[in-house]
């Protein structure tokens, strides 16, 4: 059965459609996707099948990307801690004698 001639429905007052959300963050719909998935970017919602997003989220998002507050823990937090230094082993713990030119 062919599928009839449906023509697109404006988003509710306030609100934009997830390709127009794309547009205004500068994300990908898929990684907008994604992040709806992760519970990330700004917050969306569903009306029926659509996915929307308030105007307001949206630009507040994108305020909160271009300025983002520093968080100290983290910019502490990201130098890798300092590899531990483990003593020397012996030759006698490899299994190996030692050599004493006194005792030959």
């Amino acid at each position: 059965m062919p599928r009839s001639s449906h023509t697109p429905q404006d988003a509710p007052p306030g609100c934009v459609w997830i390709a127009e959300a794309s547009r205004l963050t500068g994300l990908s719909v898929k990684t907008l996707y994604n992040y709806r998935h992760q519970s990330k970017g700004p917050q969306s919602f569903e009306i029926g099948r659509k996915i929307a997003y308030a105007l307001d989220d949206v630009n507040a998002w994108v305020a909160a990307q271009r300025n983002p507050a520093r968080d100290v823990v983290a910019e502490h937090d990201s130098r890798p801690p300092e590899p531990r230094k483990l003593p020397r082993a012996s030759a006698r713990a490899h299994g190996r004698r030692e050599l004493d030119p006194a005792a030959a």
